[in-house]
């Protein structure tokens, strides 16, 4: 029997439905604002050629309408049949299978064989976890307990973060992890082992003061984990993604500094007016223009490098 050729189905899909649009691949090239060789390649997949990048094949799939999370599953299923052969049956407690291809599928030290053991991989494992897992309106406060990381979504039309507003919630804006506190009480008045709950409603509170951006445009994906792992999967997914509120406009998770530490506005809240506290700070080195404009650049190159 032959085996099942993932990418093969994503493509046509894909050409289907840009065929029911009446599009040329050229048009849903600007429409996607990707370079004709990029929507090609996603278009004309298969096994035998360079698969397409997550971010083109989920532009391209809001641009047509179609079924985002299936086809991004038929993506991650082929580029594991790439690596790996066909992947294997969800164990028995339902749990996921993550299909995405591993940071270094061949280690020398292995002599070529994959180690899901290495830490890397362990990490990675997070951060696809956490990329599978819903996205959930950050207006809604999450029933889970523990502590873990997290991903922020922008979904509005803010115009500075048009490149990155996406329903299918692709590119985060911002991403956080949160620790074990050893208080047994906080100010939000919950218990200790919900960090994940208390940072989201701190983060909700924060946009809901902010003079410029409404807390209805904001998803969440969030992922209780084991402690050991927080670290790496977030310098892998801040690595990935390169969010904009963790590297040009830094800010969005501070808290009110004490009195002696009182200094210059963080650029986030320079751009995102509305915290009392920050208010009443010297302004920060950097304007509004220049945010503006640094932002821009780091989307704008982004952009490029997923072409």
């Amino acid at each position: 029997m032959a085996e099942q050729d993932y990418l093969a189905e994503l493509g046509a899909e894909l050409t289907q439905m840009r065929a029911a649009k009446g599009w040329t691949t050229q048009q849903l090239a600007i429409r996607c604002r990707r370079s004709r060789t990029s929507v090609s390649q996603a278009l004309n997949t298969r096994q035998g050629r360079p698969a397409p990048s997550l971010d083109t094949v989920s532009i391209i799939c809001e641009v047509l309408g179609g079924d985002t999370r299936r086809l991004l599953t038929l993506l991650r299923q082929g580029r594991s049949q790439q690596n790996f052969g066909q992947p294997g049956p969800l164990a028995s407690d339902g749990s996921r299978q993550f299909t995405r291809e591993p940071s270094e599928p061949s280690p020398p030290e292995l002599g070529g064989l994959y180690n899901p053991l290495r830490r890397e991989n362990l990490e990675r494992s997070v951060q696809w976890a956490l990329e599978a897992s819903p996205a959930i309106p950050l207006a809604r406060q999450p029933l889970t307990k523990g502590d873990g990381i997290y991903a922020i979504y922008y979904t509005g039309s803010y115009e500075l973060y048009q490149p990155v507003s996406a329903p299918g919630c692709s590119m985060p804006l911002f991403v956080g992890s949160t620790r074990p506190s050893v208080s047994r009480q906080n100010s939000s008045g919950l218990p200790a082992g919900s960090g994940l709950r208390r940072r989201l409603l701190q983060h909700q509170r924060t946009i809901e003061r902010c003079d410029n951006l409404r807390l209805v445009d904001f998803h969440v994906r969030y992922l209780p984990v084991e402690e050991m792992f927080v670290p790496g999967a977030v310098r892998l997914l801040v690595g990935d993604h390169q969010p904009v509120w963790n590297t040009v406009l830094e800010g969005f998770d501070f808290h009110e500094p004490g009195k002696a530490r009182m200094a210059r506005r963080s650029p986030w809240d320079e751009l995102h007016p509305g915290r009392p506290w920050a208010a009443h700070m010297a302004p920060n080195g950097k304007g509004v223009q220049e945010l503006r404009a640094a932002i821009r650049r780091h989307l704008a190159r982004d952009s490029d490098k997923h072409r």
